[in-house]
């Protein structure tokens, strides 16, 4: 019986490579982080442009001086956020398309871009203050802000051998 598929006996060793299966979530995933870090650079840009009328709502909502602290910083620093938000985003995206292509050069764009932020963050706000470091919303903050990127980190450190150095 012959060979059904004569273009594999062709191309030979010059077929393209196949993504593995682990970078090609991992990659997917990226992307729908990148999107949802683009929102939400954006919607803080947004919602802190008008910090008077915010830090009074959230005095009639019984929220604490420690989160009227935090969002008035965030306030403060709402173009340094935006900026470094866009900036490091695109840098893990970039790095996630790169990675697609067997380049080791994209792990690297990405780690940066996802460790930037969080020296950014320590930077401009600091540590969890002593009030409420047990409180349910820090810990929330810290699995998303800190726990998930190391993670990823993680998770395309090990698929590093498929990746060139091109």
């Amino acid at each position: 019986m012959e060979n059904s598929n004569p273009t594999n006996e062709v191309l030979g060793p010059h077929s393209p490579k196949k993504l593995p299966d682990t970078l090609n979530v991992l990659t997917i995933l990226t992307f729908v982080g990148c999107g949802l870090s683009y929102i939400f650079s954006l919607l803080i840009y947004y919602f802190t442009s008008n910090a008077t009328s915010t830090v009074e709502k959230m005095s009639q909502r019984g929220s604490s001086q420690e989160e009227i602290d935090m969002f008035l910083k965030s306030a403060d620093n709402r173009n340094i956020l935006l900026i470094s938000g866009l900036v490091f985003t695109t840098l893990c995206l970039i790095g996630a398309l790169r990675m697609r292509k067997f380049k080791k050069s994209g792990y690297f764009l990405y780690l940066i871009g996802e460790i930037a932020p969080i020296v950014v963050s320590a930077g401009l706000f600091g540590t969890i203050s002593s009030g409420s470091p047990n409180s349910a919303r820090s810990i929330i903050g810290m699995v998303t802000g800190i726990g998930i990127p190391v993670i990823f980190v993680i998770l395309y450190s090990i698929q590093l051998k498929h990746l060139e150095n091109n």
